[in-house]
């Protein structure tokens, strides 16, 4: 497949889809709904101030609509009506739009058989207000973040995301729970037969980037009532501890805003967990709290951590790129090294032309275009052979 092609493609297409879309003799795309169940609001009080009230930076997060009632899109091939099987895949932190998914996606399902769902986590992609990537609307608001802060990495992409966390740093965590309860329930849907093109019994399986690969290691971790038990997971840059990444970059946050939850996560949390009862009831005794725990850096809850990924590393394939500045590979072995024989679980690739984590696959700028293709196929072969 010619990446760089059928990633313009579908985009265009993409924009115009409603319902139930034929995009090819192979493959059609379907929009569902899904409602989303406020959990978190009851564990943690939201403190933040509003710091810009025309863009509702600061407002709760129950107040937005959009993050609890949205549409996810489905891709599925034009074998079948009813599938057992399906992969779900999760995106990047501070992402708003699909396109760079959509050939992902598409590969995918054509090469597997099986309908890949693209899940948007919460607050990202269409969970969240247009205004936030408005650049007329948001460059302004950088300039004023520029004069209250030293800042790098500033710009409109990143605003929104880097306002409300520096305001609130536990935005960070009851985003990833509500985004993890989001998951489970859509499991447990696909498991019941209760979503359109699914039989009953259908097993998903994970294609997880980027903060999508902690989302997804939290919920192998926590694995409510076994229903992940069976569930393959492939990680593409992602799967270290919150300690080793580093987000501070123009597409996902600015540095303000990655010192203030670096510093909370890794140093902060404890001593708030001491002053905070719910909080500290989540951390410890609610399993997808004492997962999200275990994985913000080694030393905590270690050994539950190590025997949860030592029973499921039949299940784990992670492939992390060598000049990835945001999840560095390093980190990613950090996290499974003490699997000894099973080390293979993490493999580290170098691509030969210039990529970054946020873009491995670019279509624009002075590349070969057959270069990239061949990579992205690489990469996508060797999650579909792991998946299969």
């Amino acid at each position: 497949m010619k990446y760089s092609e059928k990633y313009y493609e579908l985009k265009e297409k993409f924009t115009s889809c409603n319902g139930r879309t034929t995009l090819d003799e192979s493959m059609d795309l379907a929009i569902l709904p899904y409602n989303s169940e406020n959990h978190w609001e009851r564990l943690f009080d939201e403190n933040a101030e509003n710091t810009n009230e025309m863009v509702n930076l600061g407002m709760p997060d129950s107040y937005f609509f959009d993050n609890n009632h949205f549409t996810y899109p489905v891709f599925l091939p034009r074998t079948q009506e009813k599938f057992d099987k399906a992969i779900i895949l999760l995106h990047g932190l501070n992402e708003r739009f699909w396109d760079k998914y959509l050939p992902w996606a598409y590969y995918l399902a054509l090469y597997t058989n099986r309908p890949v769902i693209l899940f948007p986590l919460s607050f990202h992609m269409n969970r969240a207000p247009y205004e936030w990537v408005n650049p007329k609307l948001m460059s302004s608001l950088v300039d004023i973040r520029k004069k209250k802060y030293e800042v790098t990495n500033s710009s409109f992409v990143n605003l929104a995301l880097s306002s409300r966390l520096t305001d609130d740093p536990l935005r960070f965590m009851r985003s990833g729970h509500q985004s993890a309860e989001d998951l489970i329930l859509l499991t447990n849907y696909l498991k019941q037969g209760l979503l359109p093109y699914f039989k009953k019994g259908t097993q998903p399986d994970f294609f997880s980037y980027s903060i999508g690969a902690f989302v997804s290691q939290i919920l192998m971790l926590a694995n409510p009532e076994g229903i992940f038990s069976n569930s393959k997971f492939f990680l593409f840059c992602g799967g270290t501890y919150f300690k080793d990444m580093c987000g501070s970059s123009k597409f996902i946050m600015d540095s303000i805003a990655y010192k203030a939850i670096n510093t909370f996560y890794t140093q902060g949390i404890d001593e708030s967990m001491k002053e905070m009862k719910t909080l500290w009831a989540f951390l410890s005794e609610y399993k997808l709290g004492k997962a999200f725990y275990a994985m913000l850096k080694e030393e905590n809850n270690q050994n539950y951590r190590e025997e949860r990924f030592k029973d499921l590393s039949n299940n784990i394939k992670a492939v992390a790129l060598e000049k990835d500045k945001v999840i560095p590979a390093n980190g990613v072995y950090d996290v499974f090294k003490y699997l000894g024989t099973n080390a293979s679980v993490t493999e580290k690739i170098d691509f030969p032309y210039e990529y970054t984590h946020e873009n491995p696959f670019p279509v624009a700028g002075k590349i070969d275009h057959h270069i990239v293709d061949f990579w992205f196929e690489e990469i996508m072969n060797k999650a579909i052979r792991f998946l299969n």
